[in-house]
């Protein structure tokens, strides 16, 4: 044993199963102090930073293979946070259609704060993600369900 009784240990993200859900309340806690400290257009902002940042390996994803790699990757996120979606791939759109949200199920079923505008989290993301890439999205959805649809399209295909 080390000096005094500290032991370093060496550990990958690959060590240990995926999953963040906790995450999802901590967000809610940001988006609550933005929207009351900057207002909304800032967290709207700050939520497209985010999604062009941290998924620019989506973005290049996106950009080389189209829609597949979305449907890909949400896929990939639905299983392995236990939400449940309808994935539907045709005519260069892709919608996705949420019966149960990962997030807003973990949220309630813990008791943590939930806000209204969390759901604004996927719009502006997505948003962010789709226009980096050359691509459209909309979100429908109602504060709270846990339910939405999701389209993606290329931006020169109206839909």
């Amino acid at each position: 044993m080390p000096k005094n009784n500290i032991r370093i240990l060496e550990l990958n993200s690959s060590d240990n199963e995926y999953l963040h859900k906790d995450f999802h309340g901590a967000l809610c806690y940001g988006i609550k102090y933005l929207d009351q400290t900057y207002g909304q257009d800032a967290t709207a902002e700050y939520l497209q930073q985010v999604g062009r940042e941290t998924f620019s390996p989506l973005i290049t994803a996106l950009k080389k293979d189209g829609l597949i790699a979305l449907e890909r990757h949400f896929k990939r996120i639905f299983e392995l946070e236990n939400g449940d979606a309808e994935f539907k791939n045709e005519d260069n759109c892709l919608v996705i259609k949420v019966s149960k949200c990962p997030a807003i199920a973990h949220l309630k079923s813990t008791g943590q704060l939930f806000t209204d505008r969390y759901c604004e989290t996927t719009v502006n993301v997505n948003l962010a993600i789709c226009q980096a890439a050359g691509y459209q999205c909309s979100c429908e959805y109602k504060p709270g369900i846990g339910k939405c649809v999701q389209k993606f399209w290329k931006k020169e295909d109206a839909k």
